[in-house]
Order: structure tokens, then sequence, then C-alpha cells
């Protein structure tokens, strides 16, 4: 499952790896094919092997509800994949709450029974400068700035952000994003 699918971006590259597909959202959407609550997801106890969701946490208002739904929906040995904002701008969707340091993830689902596979994160002080810029002149919640010219300089943006991350030290003070891999 995708939990907090948004437009289902990861949709192909789960499919291709999966037996079955299940976008979840709290909004309707093409993509998305069940919607509701997080914190009561209309699911099974233990349906599915693997929930991933990628930049949602911040948005939750409860985030230790969710992740004990998630271990709730998830079979026995089921694994889940989230990723969550550390260094990047306030964007409410519809809100805003949190960032999560990497330990502070680990806390959170070791807290709710989930054995810690693995934990890190991602994207050091250039990617963390290039979200700075991205949201400041180019912010989606804020306005529709979906032009071809955006999209190739926000791309090149991105990728000069991370080959210069690339010559910084492993295990960065300074990062945008968290994650973890977690076994329920």
């Amino acid at each position: 499952m995708d939990l907090g699918a948004g437009s289902a971006k990861y949709r192909d590259i789960i499919k291709n790896k999966a037996e079955k597909y299940i976008a979840f959202d709290l909004v309707p959407g093409p993509n998305i094919d069940v919607t509701g609550d997080i914190f009561n997801m209309p699911f099974k106890d233990g349906q599915f092997d693997v929930v991933v969701s990628t930049q949602v946490l911040e948005h939750v208002g409860k985030p230790w509800i969710m992740a004990k739904e998630i271990g709730r929906v998830l079979k026995k040995g089921g694994i889940c994949i989230i990723t969550a904002p550390f260094m990047t701008p306030y964007h409410p969707d519809p809100s805003d709450y949190f960032r999560y340091s990497k330990e502070g993830l680990e806390f959170l689902f070791k807290n709710e029974g989930f054995e810690i596979i693995e934990y890190g994160c991602y994207g050091k002080i250039f990617t963390v400068l290039s979200e700075m810029i991205r949201f400041g002149f180019f912010n989606r919640y804020k306005k529709k700035n979906t032009g071809r010219v955006r999209k190739r300089f926000i791309g090149f943006m991105i990728k000069v952000a991370e080959f210069l991350d690339g010559f910084l030290r492993k295990d960065p003070v300074i990062y945008v994003n968290s994650f973890i891999i977690a076994k329920k």
C-alpha cells in the first residue's frame, strides 16, 4: 500500500515490484484507489506485506497513531518504508506539523513495536539549499507553477545539488529527509 499517495507518483515503481498496489489517501484523485482516515484505515488487520509512505508523516497531527495503524494493517513480518522531512520549508497540505530527525523516526516506530531494519538520512546541505530555493520561488503548494521551464530548472538545480553533496562527509548534520525501514 502507498499510504498518503497523493498523485501516486511512485505507482509504476511499486507495481513493478509488487503483486498488487493500492494507493490510499485522504483526498480522492484519479490515481487513488481508496480514500479515508489515516488513523482508522478501512483495511483488515494484517492485510499488507509492505506499506510505503513518502513525505506524509509531517502532515499528520498524531504520528504515533499513524505508526500504530501501519502496524495494524501490516502482516506479521511485514515491512514499512517511511520518509519524512527534517530540513524542508513549511508546506501545509492541508497542515504541516512536524520535522523528523533520523533518530526521531527510529524512536517513533520502535516505540510502536517495530523492529528497525535500517534508518538514516539523505540530501545534504546543497540539497537543503535547493529545497529552500524551490519552495521559496517555485512553491507548488502556493500556486500552480507547472511549466516546462520551471520543471527543467528545478531538475537541473537538484542534479547540481546532488553532485555538490557528493563532496561532503558521509554522515551529515544538515540533511533534507529522514527514512526508516522497519519490520512488524
